[in-house]
């Protein structure tokens, strides 16, 4: 019960402290919103909401391409800014200088990206028929392995306790199972949301279609946001359980001293 209670709270605070952040970052989510948004305009031009037909043909479009990857680059580094800035009002960490920082963080921005690339250009060096399955292996292999990397994701933009993913998975441990819910389920209605929003654009009229693109590049900057807040709240769960450990050690050890001879 005291689980589900702590991961009613952290669900609901996760997407409080996006919409926080979003607020306190304003600069740099403006300008992820605003370069997402002139992403669906060059799709636009390039005629990707004119038809069901014209979206699965143009998806490799190089001024698209070039645009969505600054994109993915601009999501991670954004979620590096988010997690200090969470890290120091929600979760009270330390933060070293953002360039130390950013270099630890570098590893996981690449692994991030590279497994972007798989996804994205599965068609280019798969056959067709081996491409969704291959996509769902990598989809998922992320949703399960993320729960894992969160302390040190965290710990990288902040102040470095957790070294490596080896020793994030370990100090995650049996919390494995409350983070692997909370990061799914959290992400889930954003996404849900995301991907209505570019499937039910395709074919309409301008007078729909560009308030739909505008809501997205909104919900693309409100992603940015919540998942790193969704990782910073399963760091301040395991810090939680690794002090209470510690306590319990600390009391032990007062116990098993002997008390000195009168």
């Amino acid at each position: 019960m005291k689980w589900l209670k702590h991961f009613g709270t952290d669900l609901v605070g996760a997407h409080f402290d996006g919409a926080r952040t979003l607020y306190a970052l304003r600069w740099m989510f403006g300008a992820i919103i605003l370069w997402e948004f002139a992403q669906h305009v060059v799709e636009y031009r390039i005629g990707m909401f004119e038809n069901v037909e014209t979206a699965r043909a143009v998806p490799m479009n190089s001024s698209r391409m070039m645009l969505g990857w600054i994109k993915m680059l601009s999501v991670y580094v954004g979620g590096f800014f988010v997690l200090r800035y969470l890290g120091t009002v929600r979760a009270n960490r330390a933060v070293s200088a953002p360039g130390i920082a950013f270099l630890r963080y570098l590893p996981y921005l690449i692994y991030s990206l590279i497994l972007f690339g798989a996804l994205f250009y599965a068609r280019q060096y798969l056959a067709e028929d081996k491409v969704l399955p291959v996509q769902a292996t990598i989809g998922l292999g992320q949703v399960f392995i993320e729960p894992l990397l969160m302390a040190w994701i965290v710990s990288s933009a902040t102040d470095g306790a957790v070294p490596n993913p080896i020793a994030s998975a370990r100090r995650t441990g049996l919390l494995y199972l409350y983070a692997l819910p909370l990061f799914f389920v959290g992400r889930l209605p954003i996404n849900i949301l995301h991907q209505m929003l570019n499937r039910y654009a395709v074919g309409r009229e301008p007078i729909l279609l560009w308030p739909m693109l505008v809501v997205d590049a909104v919900v693309v900057g409100l992603i940015v946001a919540i998942i790193p807040a969704i990782s910073v709240r399963v760091a301040m769960r395991i810090d939680e359980r690794t002090a209470r450990r510690e306590e319990i050690r600390a009391a032990n050890a007062r116990l098993a001293t002997p008390l000195p001879s009168a």
